[in-house]
């Protein structure tokens, strides 16, 4: 039997259930029923203006996703102006000592 060098090559990937949450309670519910990822807003320059996160919250989430191994993906999704660029990078670097697994931007 031959099989074609570009079949063997194909690995098939896992499917994630990614969850959107608008603040902690909804994130710690997304991972109780099941997801693989829960995204969640910044505490600013996120699209959802009205999901306010701090990033304690986060922090929490974070911890409490990781503990079942669920990544959080944190939104990072406005147009900046120049002058939000330096406080955009804070809380990036931030984001990232907290634990977040990535951003959507």
């Amino acid at each position: 039997m031959l099989i074609c060098s570009a079949e063997i090559m194909i690995k098939q990937r896992k499917i994630e259930l990614l969850a959107p949450a608008k603040n902690l309670e909804c994130g710690i519910e997304a991972i109780n029923h099941g997801a693989d990822a829960v995204y969640i807003g910044a505490p600013k320059f996120g699209a959802r203006a009205a999901a306010v996160n701090s990033l304690e919250d986060i922090a929490a989430l974070v911890e409490y996703a990781h503990i079942y191994n669920v990544r959080i993906y944190v939104t990072v999704n406005t147009i900046l102006k120049e002058e939000e660029l330096a406080e955009t990078e804070q809380m990036i670097w931030e984001l990232y000592r907290l634990g977040v697994d990535a951003l959507i931007v």
